[in-house]
Formats: structure tokens, C-alpha cells, sequence
């Protein structure tokens, strides 16, 4: 069905050939489904089941109704996928700038170039089983102590 991106019914699970899961469909007394593909723009993510406990021929307007449900799920989906990359590509810019600061004060108080100021970041960071975000925010937090 997702291969095909349109939606597919079937009068009774049990007697059909391609669907894969008959031993659920007999324990949890499922027989008619109607399948319907999410989509995002032209892109199948998924699939949403409807099914019934007895035979059912699904119409037009049940069909229309899933495939709306269907349609406002992808963009959900979606969505929430585009916000947590978001939310990720700005925790990975934050830390970046943490590291980058921390670094000046090894280069400024140690006299080291940032390669090494990098390592050691990294290095302590292996160490201590903390994060280099973690180490970072150490690093700027000693430095605005001592003023």
C-alpha cells in the first residue's frame, strides 16, 4: 500500500493473500481494514489502519475522512521531525560557541594554540566522562569567578 501510495481495503484480513499479520488480526478479532498512506508532499512516511471486528466495505466518505486524518498526521509528523532537528542544529551551534570560548581562555591562559586548546577540552572531557559542552561551561564559569 505505501509502495502504491493510495489507499487500500480489504474486506476480510484473514483471507487476504499480502496482508502479513493474520495471527494478530485472530487474537485481537480484527476483519476489515481500510489502509491509508501518510504523506508529505510526494513522500509516503508511513501508514494509517482502520480496522473493524466485522466485515465491512469501506465507503467513499470513510475513505475520504481516513485520508484526511491521514493527510493532518503526516504534516504533524513532519513538523515535529523539522523542530527537533531544529532544536538539535541549535543545541550543536550553542555548544560550539561554549567550545569556542573555552578555548580562547586555554589559548589566552596557557599559552596554547587552539589545536591544543582543543585537545585538552576533548581530553578532560574523555576523562571525566562529562560532555564537552559540560567542560566548556566549567571553563567559562572559572573565568568569570576569577574575574
Amino acid at each position: 500500500m505505501a509502495q502504491q501510495n493510495k489507499p487500500l481495503a480489504i474486506l476480510d484480513v484473514l483471507k487476504e493473500p499480502r496482508y502479513k499479520e493474520k495471527e494478530l488480526a485472530k487474537k485481537e478479532s480484527l476483519v476489515s481494514m481500510l489502509s491509508v498512506p501518510l504523506r508529505v508532499k510526494d513522500k509516503v512516511i508511513g501508514v494509517i489502519n482502520c480496522y473493524t471486528s466485522y466485515p465491512h466495505e469501506f465507503n467513499e466518505t470513510e475513505r475520504a475522512v481516513l485520508t484526511a486524518v491521514a493527510n493532518q498526521a503526516a504534516i504533524c509528523i513532519e513538523n515535529t521531525e523539522l523542530m527537533v532537528k531544529t532544536k538539535v542544529i541549535q543545541e550543536e551551534l550553542e555548544t560550539r560557541k561554549l567550545v569556542e570560548r573555552a578555548k580562547g581562555i586555554l589559548m589566552k591562559q596557557h599559552g596554547l594554540n587552539e589545536e591544543e586548546a582543543f585537545k585538552r577540552i576533548r581530553k578532560t572531557s574523555m576523562n571525566s566522562r562529562k560532555t564537552m559542552r559540560e567542560i566548556s561551561e566549567a571553563i567559562l564559569l572559572t573565568e568569570k569567578m576569577a574575574g
